[in-house]
């Protein structure tokens, strides 16, 4: 195979979390958790998959890339004003990039990185984020921290990561950014010593940012 000019990650999203500024927090892979369940109190808000989104950056030494993967399905539940549970769904064969002048070179690359060399779509084709905990946190630009399983290739690692959650009426939006290292989750395709000796060296953390926005049952 020749070598590889191209780079890229995908991932799942998160239940309306979308970029809450340019930096992402790179988060901590730790064992997976339980899964939050909601009472009978909360509401539940339905995630608009249209309305929604994910975004991913990857990149090789001097250049990256950056592309989208869609939102399938997902939920949120709210009590007095937190997050108490929730979880999205990604189609990893929707991966593609979008930020590429070459269509063709594209188009390659979203075939290279559903191949089996990274997250084998046809075998694994849904991530998911699934949430254990939520807790408040004000800052100028955040409400909230959130836990949660992310599945990626059948491999559930926690992570967690700053979120601001917005409730107008019956509309909730939610706004995420964070990086993860793909080695975590099994992606190791051109990382390290095996990507140096290859020529092939590739970025070990992808950094998404995810919008959400849900509408109250």
């Amino acid at each position: 195979m020749k070598t590889l000019k191209y780079f890229a990650f995908a991932f799942i999203a998160t239940v309306a979390l979308a970029s809450c500024g340019d930096s992402a927090t790179t988060t901590t892979a730790t064992n997976a958790d339980s899964v939050a369940a909601a009472s009978a109190a909360a509401a539940t808000f339905k995630v608009d998959v249209a309305a929604s989104g994910l975004q991913w950056h990857g990149s090789k030494l001097a250049y990256g890339h950056t592309g989208v993967i869609n939102i399938t399905e997902g939920s949120l539940s709210l009590e007095n004003g937190n997050i108490t549970a929730g979880n999205f769904m990604v189609d990893m064969k929707s991966l593609k990039e979008t930020g590429a002048s070459d269509a063709d070179a594209a188009a390659k690359l979203a075939v290279h990185l559903t191949s089996p060399d990274f997250f084998d779509a046809e075998k694994f084709p849904t991530s998911k984020f699934e949430i254990t905990g939520s807790s408040a946190a004000k800052t100028d630009s955040t409400t909230h921290t959130i836990k949660g399983n992310l599945t990626i290739k059948d491999q559930t690692k926690n992570i967690e990561f700053p979120a601001n959650v917005v409730v107008e009426g019956t509309n909730l939006t939610a706004k995420a950014s964070f990086s993860i290292n793909r080695n975590d989750w099994g992606v190791t395709y051109g990382s390290g010593l095996s990507g140096a000796i290859g020529d092939k060296v590739i970025g070990d953390n992808i950094d998404y940012k995810v919008t959400l926005k849900a509408t109250k049952n």
